[in-house]
């Protein structure tokens, strides 16, 4: 494990979460923001570490995901106070609904979720780099 190429990245997880909990983005807006943050880092992860790019973009998007819910789940009511669309969306629940333990629960998936994206994007952008870097001809051509 490259621990210098991952642990900067390994930031913007419990970055966003915190971001999330202090009500910084619209509605819908984040999605844009993680999406930037797993395709710089799966570039630069294959930019680096070609070889192993699968597994350090699933061990980062892993870590991101699940510690970004982690932050959500931890600080639940100030974030559902600093995102009214939040608590709109929850509004009309079934008695006993318990919003803390719901996010809590999603830490895993969201963390498995990102690390399979980050990982793929990873692997093809480092397949997409190894071909580039070949050059042409590279490609194993049987005709003259």
């Amino acid at each position: 494990m490259n621990w210098r190429l991952v642990a900067p990245f390994a930031l913007l997880g419990p970055a966003m979460g915190a971001l999330m909990v202090m009500g910084v983005f619209p509605k819908g807006a984040d999605r844009f923001a993680w999406f930037a943050i797993v395709v710089v880092s799966a570039l630069v992860v294959a930019r680096r570490e070609r070889e192993r790019a699968l597994f350090h973009g699933a061990v980062l998007g892993f870590w991101n995901g699940a510690s970004s819910t982690m932050v959500q789940a931890l600080y639940v009511e100030k974030l559902v106070a600093n995102n009214p669309w939040i608590a709109e969306r929850f509004a009309h629940q079934p008695p006993g609904f318990d919003l803390e333990f719901f996010v809590f629960m999603l830490v895993p998936f969201i963390g498995v979720a990102g690390g399979g994206l980050t990982g793929l994007v990873a692997m093809a952008a480092a397949r997409i780099f190894a071909a580039r870097d070949a050059g042409p001809g590279a490609g194993g051509e049987t005709s003259p």
